[in-house]
C-alpha cells in the first residue's frame, strides 16, 4: 500500500508548511519522462527567517524534498535521477535568480541508511557527516543533504523528519509524541506504520497502554482518525486495536484481583487462573461490580477449587 503512506507523508508536509504560510507543492513534474519531485518548497527572505529554528533552517529560494521509505531505499541510480530532477526544476523557473543552483537546495530524507552513497562512494559524491547526528552534507552547485531518520536525535526540531524513522528510533519517537499528546504526529505514524513497520508500532501501543494508561485516549483518537483517512486500513490497524484491548483487559483483571484479595485474602493459583481465563471487558466489569458487595467468592461466581 505504498500510495497510502506516500500520500500520508506529503499531506503531512503540506499541512506543516501551510501552517507556516510557506508555499509548497507536491508531486511536481519537471518533464514527461522523469518521476515527479515529492515536495517543492519556495522560500522568500521572510520564509527563511521563519524556518531559522526548524529542521529546515538551510532552505534557500527553491527547495526539493524527496522522501525514501524502507520499501523504496535510496540507491545510486535513484540518487542521480533525483539530482537530475532538481536541475530540471531550476530550468523551468521564469526568473533568472531562481535558475541559479546557488539559490537551491536538495534534501533526501531516508528511512534506510544509504551506505553505498554515504560510505562506498563518499569520495565521488562528497557526502560527509555534520555535527547533527543523521545529517550528511555535500557542498556542490546545488547544496545537498541526505538525512537518515533512524539516526536523528529525538528532539522537537527533528519531529517532522522522524516520521520516516523505523525500528527503535520509531519506537522512541512514538512514545514521546504519545506522552505529549501530539495527535497529528500519532496519526501520521499510524498511517505510515501500518504499512512499513507495524510490529514496532504495535509494541509502542502495547508499552504506552501498559506503562501510561492515561495516554490510551490519545491512541484511540489517532486510530479513529486513521480509519477516517483510510477505511480500507481496518484490517491493518487491527493489531493496534488488539494491543489496546489486551491492556484494557489486563488492567480490569488486575483491579478485580486486588479487590478480591482485599476482601477474601490471598488468591490461590487456580483461582488466579480462572480470572486470567476471563478475556472480556464487560464480563470483568460485571464480576468487579458483584465483588464490591459480595460476602463470599461464591457470590461473585468464583470459588476456590480444592485439590483432590
Amino acid at each position: 500500500m505504498r500510495q497510502d503512506y506516500d500520500s500520508a507523508y506529503k499531506a503531512f508536509y503540506e499541512r506543516l508548511f501551510q501552517r507556516w504560510n510557506i508555499p509548497i507543492e507536491t508531486q511536481v513534474e519537471v518533464s514527461r519522462r522523469a518521476k515527479a519531485i515529492d515536495v517543492v518548497i519556495r522560500c522568500e527572505v521572510e520564509h527563511r527567517k521563519r524556518l531559522k529554528d526548524t529542521a529546515f533552517w538551510f532552505f534557500r529560494r527553491i527547495n526539493s524534498l524527496e522522501l525514501k521509505s524502507p520499501e523504496d531505499p535510496l540507491d545510486l541510480a535513484d540518487y542521480m535521477n533525483i539530482v537530475s530532477r532538481a536541475y530540471g526544476l531550476l530550468a523551468k523557473q521564469l526568473e533568472e535568480a531562481e535558475q541559479l543552483p546557488i539559490n537551491a537546495t536538495l534534501t533526501i530524507v531516508c528511512s534506510v541508511r544509504p551506505d553505498k552513497i554515504l560510505e562506498d562512494l563518499q569520495a565521488e559524491l562528497r557526502f560527509f557527516p555534520t555535527p547533527e547526528s543523521g545529517i550528511y552534507f555535500s557542498e556542490q552547485e546545488i547544496e545537498r543533504r541526505i538525512i537518515v531518520a533512524t539516526e536523528l536525535e529525538v528532539i522537537e526540531k527533528n519531529y517532522p523528519l522522524l516520521i520516516l524513522a523505523k525500528g527503535k528510533k520509531l519506537l522512541e519517537f512514538f512514545e514521546e509524541v504519545v506522552k505529549k499528546g501530539l495527535t497529528e504526529y500519532i496519526e501520521v505514524l499510524f498511517q505510515v506504520g501500518v504499512s512499513i513497520d507495524p510490529e514496532t508500532l504495535t509494541e509502542g501501543v502495547r508499552r504506552m497502554a501498559e506503562m501510561h494508561p492515561e495516554f490510551k485516549a490519545n491512541l484511540e483518537r489517532a486510530l479513529e482518525k486513521l480509519f477516517d483517512f483510510s477505511p480500507e486500513s481496518v484490517e491493518r490497524i487491527a493489531p493496534f486495536r488488539r494491543a489496546l484491548e489486551e491492556e484494557r483487559i489486563n488492567a480490569k483483571q488486575e483491579d478485580l484481583s486486588l479487590l478480591l484479595e482485599s476482601k477474601f485474602g490471598p488468591l490461590s493459583e487456580k483461582l488466579i487462573s480462572q480470572l486470567e481465563a476471563v478475556r472480556d471487558v464487560d464480563e470483568l466489569t460485571r464480576l468487579y461490580k458483584l465483588a464490591l458487595d459480595a460476602q463470599t467468592l461464591e457470590e461473585v461466581g468464583l470459588q476456590e477449587v480444592k485439590d483432590k
